[in-house]
């Protein structure tokens, strides 16, 4: 087998692999977000950053860049790393948005989730700049 042939197997094998992690990260992030709401009304901060943190980088890496950005600013709210603290209400209008982005996360709506995000900005960036 040539060089270029076992180059082009090994590429096929490792997008199968990757193809699987996604659909199971699909399959299971309603279930996660619902898992860090259950730390958020806990108040476990300890769960929150790291169910959060979790959902941050599985998101970026799949392809969930709002998911992505809500995660990271809930991450950084319960570890106190903000600009100005929210309020409880923000955090559950917040949490109330990123269940409506992944209620049906085999059926995406960007248009619904970009118009959610735009509403959320403002008071995201009032406590994190770097979102």
């Amino acid at each position: 087998m040539s060089d270029e042939q076992q180059k082009k197997e090994m590429l096929a094998r490792a997008n199968m692999a990757v193809g699987g992690v996604a659909k199971e990260f699909v399959g299971n992030l309603n279930d996660r977000v619902v898992a860090l709401e259950k730390a958020i009304r806990q108040n476990d901060r300890a769960g929150v950053i790291e169910k959060a943190y979790n959902l941050e980088t599985e998101a970026a890496t799949f392809g969930w860049p709002r998911v992505t950005r809500i995660c990271k600013w809930l991450r950084k709210v319960f570890a106190g790393d903000v600009d100005q603290m929210p309020s409880a209400e923000d955090i559950l209008k917040t949490l109330n948005a990123l269940k409506l982005m992944v209620c049906d996360p085999g059926n995406p709506d960007p248009a619904r989730d970009e118009a959610l995000f735009r509403e959320l900005y403002p008071v995201l960036k009032k406590a994190v700049n770097d979102i």
